[in-house]
């Protein structure tokens, strides 16, 4: 049998006809693979890095369902994206701190035609965090059909997945009808998981009274993933805190200690201001967990913030053309630049320690106003991150208690 992580429970649910025609998909489903790879809209942005073979990577593809009646769905991933990016700053593996890439997808959407799966790649994995973000307010809902077994097929075909089996690749998509729908199924699929080392995590919205859904769990349990029932019109409470002010403040100010440069530093700086209004309109919980993943060593912008670039070794200030350099910095001499640079680098750190302390402090505020967490819904934050962590720590990652807000280099 080609699929080794079939469970008996699978193979009853498979009858002999349906099997037969499993594997008469597989060798189609390679055809049709190409055919939608020349389909596929290009990526909004793409990794911007070289993996190398001993940096502890993390690789996540989110495919969501943006049909008609999933604006809760969206709004949940808008918000508690930022929960499972914190949670995974604090992973390490050999003591070192992970890099995390995310990809986006949308499926069961009118704007798309059918032709084309109703779906599209909103960006391809990249470890810009702020594009990421711009993708998922770029969403909206508007019903179509919901093909999951295409829309995984294109994931796993298109996305550049990293080929080092150390690495902790993970599909998750999200919706709430049937899994069957459309022509190319999942398990036309299977082999390229299999064969990627990609695993599947099957999200099923719907209240909390509904029951479990077979043929989602089933399609987890196949690829090695893992099955999770949330509530996507769930919204959590937004409580004002005393701290909320505190965090807007010295958002602007850390704001203010990025070097924009070069080709598209603008963009950069523009869309960092306008992912920020996005989350603090969305909710005062919305912003503070951006501001979580800001503090990280998740949040950076390499290609365009000469501090970052400095400190990820993209580029030797020694080596700059000064024609290439902020304005800044271009009148100034060599040992003015380095103190100038520092000052900014030491100002940040300082930014990053105070917000962490107001966010702890917010947290403790938030949990004396909070009822008690048991019997609370499920969402798709609870589920991204109890089930990306479970699944990385399998493969050797470690997660500590606290975020370390980075020390200048």
């Amino acid at each position: 049998m080609f699929f080794p992580r079939f469970s008996n429970r699978l193979r009853l649910w498979l009858t002999l006809p349906a099997a037969a025609a499993i594997l008469l998909s597989v060798s189609a489903g390679a055809v049709a693979g190409k055919r939608m790879e020349a389909e596929l809209p290009s990526p909004a942005t793409a990794a911007t890095t070289t993996v190398s073979a001993s940096e502890p990577l993390i690789q996540l593809a989110i495919l969501l369902d943006t049909s008609g009646s999933m604006d809760g769905l969206i709004d949940q991933a808008r918000c508690q994206l930022w929960t499972a990016v914190s949670e995974v700053a604090k992973a390490r593996r050999d003591g070192q701190p992970v890099r995390l890439e995310i990809a986006v997808y949308q499926y069961g959407t009118q704007f798309v035609s059918k032709s084309k799966g109703s779906l599209r790649q909103i960006c391809g994995f990249t470890d810009d965090l702020d594009e990421v973000s711009a993708a998922l307010f770029g969403l909206h809902v508007k019903g179509g059909d919901e093909y999951c077994g295409e829309v995984i097929s294109r994931a796993v075909a298109d996305l550049d997945w990293a080929p080092q089996s150390d690495v902790y690749k993970s599909i998750f998509i999200a919706g709430n009808e049937s899994f069957q729908q459309g022509e190319v199924t999942f398990a036309s699929a299977l082999p390229q998981l299999n064969e990627r080392g990609v695993v599947v995590n099957t999200i099923f919205c719907q209240s909390p009274k509904y029951p479990a859904d077979e043929v989602w769990q089933l399609a987890a349990e196949t690829s090695g993933g893992r099955y999770s029932l949330i509530d996507h019109n769930h919204h959590l409470p937004n409580i004002p805190t005393p701290m909320d002010e505190d965090l807007v403040k010295l958002n602007e100010e850390m704001n203010e200690t990025f070097v924009w440069f070069g080709n598209g530093g603008d963009q950069a700086a523009a869309n960092q201001r306008e992912q920020d209004a996005n989350a603090r309109k969305l909710s005062a919980h919305a912003f503070a967990a951006r501001m979580s993943s800001k503090i990280g060593h998740l949040y950076h912008h390499v290609d365009h913030d000469l501090i970052d670039a400095l400190e990820h070794k993209k580029v030797t200030l020694a080596k700059m053309p000064v024609e290439k350099m902020p304005e800044t910095l271009q009148a100034m001499s060599e040992e003015e630049r380095l103190t100038w640079l520092n000052g900014m680098i030491t100002k940040r750190q300082s930014i990053r320690r105070r917000m962490a302390d107001v966010i702890s402090r917010r947290h403790t505020f938030l949990m004396s106003q909070l009822p008690g967490q048991a019997g609370q819904p499920v969402v798709l934050g609870d589920a991204l991150t109890g089930v990306l962590t479970a699944q990385a720590s399998d493969r050797g990652f470690e997660f500590e208690e606290d975020v370390k807000v980075t020390q200048a280099p």
